[in-house]
């Protein structure tokens, strides 16, 4: 996997528009890209057949997007972009990673709850202004309250 940069912005932005209702352009791929603490993967060596974008700040971490492009689906991809940003939330020094999901998306549902996020919330009309966004949650084993105090 690649480390994502503001490089991917466009591509990031075209594959968005094949995977979403409501894709993200180039401009808001930089800028998000440009946040402190923002990191992700993109998956393809050939060419391009996922990506996972995220922020960590504190010792939260969450996932902005991920997605796999029809042709690679399926194949475990989507779990491996997670075990990347969980992995790095890690190092980043991050408790927990968070994410949202469709309340009618159940294939993700299913995936996210197969790799350990659990529902924490929920967000009425948050996709289009119709469908309701689940919060999910998982944790990253990593304890704060062993740290030495300086």
């Amino acid at each position: 996997m690649t480390p994502l940069s503001p490089a991917h912005a466009a591509l990031m932005a075209g594959m968005h528009h094949v995977c979403f209702k409501e894709p993200w352009d180039a401009k808001a791929m930089a800028d998000l890209l440009a946040l402190p603490g923002s990191y992700g993967f993109l998956a393809g060596e050939a060419r391009p057949e996922g990506f996972v974008l995220c922020r960590a700040a504190a010792d939260e971490a969450e996932v902005l997007t991920i997605l796999v492009l029809p042709p690679y689906r399926r194949a475990g991809l989507g779990a491996r972009l997670l075990a990347a940003a969980a992995a790095e939330a890690r190092v980043r020094g991050a408790a927990a990673l968070f994410l949202e999901v469709a309340a009618d998306n159940a294939a993700g549902q299913a995936l996210y709850a197969a790799h350990g996020f659990h529902t924490v919330g929920r967000r009425p009309r948050y996709y289009g202004g119709v469908t309701d966004a689940l919060v999910l949650r998982k944790d990253l084993g990593v304890d704060h309250t062993a740290r030495p105090m300086i």
